[in-house]
């Protein structure tokens, strides 16, 4: 019958894919397998002698120090051990003692499961990512079927009035015909421009929104987005004031995003300000010869957190999701994205119950010298 010695229980120990290592009552290193010096960069030589202040960072060699003399005083361990946010073993720590001379030793066996709370940590924010993204479709469902259905409950009434089937006499339907025509036709162009946001933001995440080059007359854009939007201005009791010079200002780039950039933002700007208040537009030549747009308010503001929440598509900040103002969810969120094909960026400044500036940066390559 084979016998098993020293040099079996050697092997073993040579072998084990774990940390073994044995340390007396001053907490030195009396034994440490090399797959334990290993797995954490160093070698056996390094360990045997030394106490774990003399071999890692002090507040690591504290933290083992500390549990060491804890399984010392008659509690052993069983459990994760921390060396490092990236290394993490589970540790079985416990007590050996001579029965004929009462000496004392730390025998230990460490497994590395550094991969295993990794995996653990990335499922969990799987987790959350995937009950976010539930959360966001659940509010996109319910913004997307208010915002839906207001034009077109719209564009279905009065239609419904002029071909005669409401009941309505004739006599009234032709006094505000145009009224209901007007109705019909801007109700419309809202429904248009919802589901133009919605294929434009599916294209920029696919990658195939187009960018068509030429050379823009930045100040005209402003202006006509300005003058497109005054109606909207006039009902929120806004009014938009412009600091454009009157020198020719020119870049390069895609004139329709331009513009779609630069209503979406001064549209938020007249939508979120309060009656009798004033929105400013600007526009300016950086030093380095890179061009601002800025369209600053001083309106509702938003919190820091709510300006993360806006920025997210088809969330919206907390004063205003429940309140009466329209919206999906995606102006600043396709803004930011615009802006990059442009390889610009998008800075926005908000203080709640002060007002939001919202600044379109475009590098120096895109302007031309005239």
């Amino acid at each position: 019958m084979v016998k098993i010695n020293t040099k079996h229980l050697t092997a073993i120990i040579d072998e084990s894919p774990n940390a073994i290592y044995i340390k007396d009552e001053n907490g030195k290193y009396l034994m440490i397998n090399e797959k334990g010096a290993a797995s954490v960069g160093l070698n056996v030589e390094d360990f045997i002698g030394r106490d774990d202040s003399e071999i890692f960072p002090p507040q690591i060699a504290k933290q083992v120090m500390d549990l060491d003399r804890s399984v010392f005083a008659g509690f052993p361990h069983n459990g994760e051990e921390r060396v490092d946010d990236e290394l993490v073993f589970h540790s079985h720590k416990f007590i050996l003692e001579d029965g004929e001379t009462g000496d004392r030793v730390l025998a230990g066996i460490s497994t590395d499961i550094s991969d295993q709370i990794k995996a653990r940590k990335e499922l969990e924010e799987a987790r959350q990512r995937a009950e976010e993204a539930s959360g966001h479709k659940s509010t996109f469902l319910g913004n997307m079927s208010h915002e839906l259905r207001t034009p077109l409950n719209a564009i279905i009434g009065f239609s419904s009035i002029l071909s005669g089937e409401s009941g309505v006499t004739p006599d009234r339907m032709s006094d505000n015909f145009k009224e209901y025509a007007r109705l019909i036709n801007s109700s419309g162009v809202h429904l248009l421009a919802i589901i133009n946001d919605l294929l434009d933001l599916s294209k920029i995440e696919a990658g195939e929104q187009e960018f068509v080059e030429s050379e823009i007359d930045v100040g005209y854009v402003i202006e006509t987005c300005i003058q497109t939007l005054s109606g909207l201005a006039r009902e929120h009791e806004v009014v938009i004031k412009d600091q454009i010079p009157t020198k020719l200002i020119t870049m390069k780039g895609d004139e329709k995003i331009l513009r779609q950039m630069t209503y979406n933002l001064l549209s938020n700007a007249i939508k979120y300000s309060n009656p009798e208040s004033a929105v400013t537009v600007k526009l300016k030549v950086r030093n380095s010869g890179g061009l601002d747009i800025s369209i600053i308010d001083d309106g509702i503001g938003m919190s820091e957190e709510d300006l993360v929440t806006a920025m997210t598509p088809f969330r919206r900040a907390a004063q205003v999701k429940n309140s009466d103002i329209s919206g999906t969810g995606l102006g600043l969120p396709l803004v930011d994205a615009y802006i990059k094909l442009f390889e610009g960026n998008l800075d926005v400044k908000s203080e709640l119950g002060a007002g939001t500036s919202a600044t379109l940066h475009f590098p120096p390559e895109r302007s031309v010298i005239t």
